[in-house]
């Protein structure tokens, strides 16, 4: 009953999504969490981006975890920026047995291949190492390095929806005396402006594995971001596995916070109006 009016909600969230029309998004704040696909936006020069989670997961009766994952952006360039994050503090329960510690460490960058003039990219591309320093010996981790590579393109659908593709390809660590194994990813996210703070989005996504002996997994979820201006922005909302071995629920929320002056050249209208300011600034010939 429970699992058939979360599927409900997330139908109305999709409707939601492609019916919303004559409202404007203003420019704000882009994080790349709650969903699993990351947009190409890059964080302005010089801005510290931090974007903050809590997330539940219920794989089956009795067994279910937590997490509080933490991502730090910042923009060194136009066409880079750098980034840190770590799943947090990790609680997980597994029938009688339970264990608890901090989870691993992420270091990427996402650079910018290409991108239309004074508008927003069109591809990028996000190189990720996971540090292992979740503890394997709890079960909180495998003890092992991950390295992965995703390209990341996105397309605005008439004047207020947009789509996010990415494929990500990765060597994952299985731990003990295992080899790497290889896993890829594919996963979509559409979304659209329901009013200038409202953004609710729906996604589906698909890992190629989890697990050196595992198969596919396959899993939506739908939310919402809710814009407060160009610094803040909050999220939430909900998974469910389609297949046997994805988690068959999870829910999650966070809080999304830029640090730092906002920059004459955040965001893409801004950068429009300085692209403007350069023309009328050139001599004419």
């Amino acid at each position: 009953m429970i699992n058939q009016k979360l599927k409900e909600l997330l139908f109305c969230l999709v409707i939601v999504s492609w019916s919303a029309s004559g409202a404007v998004a203003q420019e704000a704040v882009e994080p790349d969490r709650p969903d699993v696909t990351n947009g190409t936006h890059i964080v302005d020069i010089g801005l510290l981006q931090i974007e903050l989670g809590g997330v539940y997961t219920h794989a089956a009766a009795g067994d279910h975890a937590a997490g509080t994952p933490v991502t730090a952006r910042v923009g060194l360039a136009e066409w880079l920026e750098a980034r840190v994050g770590t799943d947090g503090f990790l609680a997980q329960r597994y029938g009688s047995a339970s264990a608890a510690g901090i989870g691993n460490l992420q270091v990427g960058a996402k650079l910018r291949l290409w991108a239309e003039p004074g508008g927003a990219p069109v591809l990028s591309i996000l190189p990720t190492v996971n540090i292992p320093t979740a503890s394997a010996d709890k079960g909180l981790g495998s003890g092992a390095a991950d390295y992965t590579l995703a390209v990341l393109t996105g397309t605005d659908i008439g004047r207020h929806a947009h789509a996010d593709v990415n494929y990500g390809v990765g060597a994952i660590g299985a731990g003990g005396e295992q080899p790497h194994f290889v896993q890829h990813l594919i996963s979509i996210s559409t979304s659209a402006a329901a009013s200038d703070n409202w953004n609710p989005y729906v996604e589906a996504f698909w890992f190629s594995r989890q697990e050196i002996e595992g198969t596919s997994v396959v899993a939506i979820d739908a939310g919402a971001i809710y814009e407060l201006g160009e610094r803040y922005a909050l999220d939430g909302g909900v998974q469910l596995g389609v297949t046997r071995n994805a988690s068959a629920f999870a829910a999650f929320g966070g809080v999304t916070i830029v640090v730092g002056e906002i920059l004459g050249g955040h965001g893409v209208h801004a950068r429009e109006r300085q692209l403007a300011r350069r023309r009328a600034s050139t001599p004419r010939r």
